[in-house]
């Protein structure tokens, strides 16, 4: 087992950068923001003797400052619902699948905000494709009407019966009646709800019940540095209100970081941008598993108490946390 110390600021000069190639499993150590922090540490190695330190720093730049990652999920995304429709309009249905599938990775994994046609396509294709092979659509085609709130988009598939089933959806979610969702300011981030921008909070939207894509992206950091991202899926209900404010961080932010990772241990709570950046993290790496210590001095202090840890795994292909 390899440890990983997020030392609260940065990791310390020296520590390695990255886990070493070849390794499957990471242990996340979160250490007091305090001047202990250098104890935990040396109390750890004094434990473990064998075990190598990777430096906070890495896990960051993957998502936060670099673009590539970012930028060959958008155009995974754009790739796959082309490959979508041109299956579905000769008829291939396990290839459409496929591709839609493809684009859903794409989607879920990135902090970024797709167009509203992008997520539209995205819905409605899978709605139509279960639609043909004689599935249960209906569902599906209300998710698609979710993602659009009545909104002027175009029907990738417009022939009937695919699009009498939608507009009936759209009917239905209309019936049912609208929610509001409000979303409090954050100094410089501007909102963005399935794709639609909406400025800068506070300010309150009118939508379908459902669930809705939500990002938040704050203005530049500086030159040829981009502003935090953020990412949340909002369960929205009918008549209802739902009250939001984005959690961003800056790109070198070591201590939102480490919150985010203990927040996790402590209640398994934990922010969309957070646990997307673990993830990816472990993808980058071919990492399997993930163990996410928070150390707590003992009661008379590190001589002679040693360390209390508290723990949670996380599973990159599962895409959740459990106990230990």
């Amino acid at each position: 087992m390899l440890t990983l110390v997020l030392t609260v600021p940065l990791a310390s000069a020296g520590l390695y950068n990255a886990p070493p190639e070849g390794a499957e499993a990471v242990t996340v150590l979160v250490c007091p923001n305090d001047p202990t922090c250098g104890a935990v540490i040396d109390e750890v190695q004094h434990l473990h003797p064998r075990e190598i330190y990777v430096g906070v720093d890495s896990l960051l730049a993957l998502n936060l400052v670099k673009g590539g990652d970012a930028t060959s999920r958008e155009d995974t995304l754009s790739s796959s619902l082309d490959a979508a429709k041109t299956a579905f309009a000769v008829e291939r249905w396990n290839d459409a699948n496929r591709a839609l599938d493809d684009a859903g990775r794409a989607l879920a994994g990135w902090t970024g905000a797709p167009t509203n046609q992008q997520l539209f396509d995205l819905y409605y294709l899978r709605a139509a494709v279960q639609l043909a092979v004689k599935k249960e659509a209906t569902e599906a085609f209300q998710q698609a009407a979710v993602v659009a709130w009545n909104r002027s988009v175009t029907l990738p598939v417009d022939a009937e019966p695919y699009a009498s089933l939608y507009y009936n959806a759209v009917y239905e979610l209309l019936t049912e009646g609208l929610g509001r969702l409000t979303l409090e300011a954050v100094p410089g981030t501007s909102y963005l709800l399935d794709g639609v921008p909406l400025g800068e909070g506070p300010l309150t939207v009118s939508v379908f019940s459902g669930t809705h894509r939500l990002n938040a992206v704050a203005a530049r950091a500086g030159q040829g540095q981009a502003g935090a991202q953020w990412r949340a899926s909002v369960k929205v209900l009918a008549l209802r209100t739902t009250t939001l404010t984005a959690q961003l961080a800056m790109p070198d932010d070591a201590a939102w970081l480490a919150t985010g990772l203990q927040r996790a241990v402590d209640d398994r709570r934990i922010e969309a941008d957070t646990v997307a950046l673990v993830r990816d993290w472990c993808e980058h790496y071919g990492l399997s598993q993930v163990h996410i210590v928070v150390a707590e001095q003992g009661v008379a202090g590190l001589d002679g108490a040693g360390l209390h840890v508290r723990g949670v795994y996380y599973n990159p292909q599962l895409k959740r946390f459990s106990a230990e």
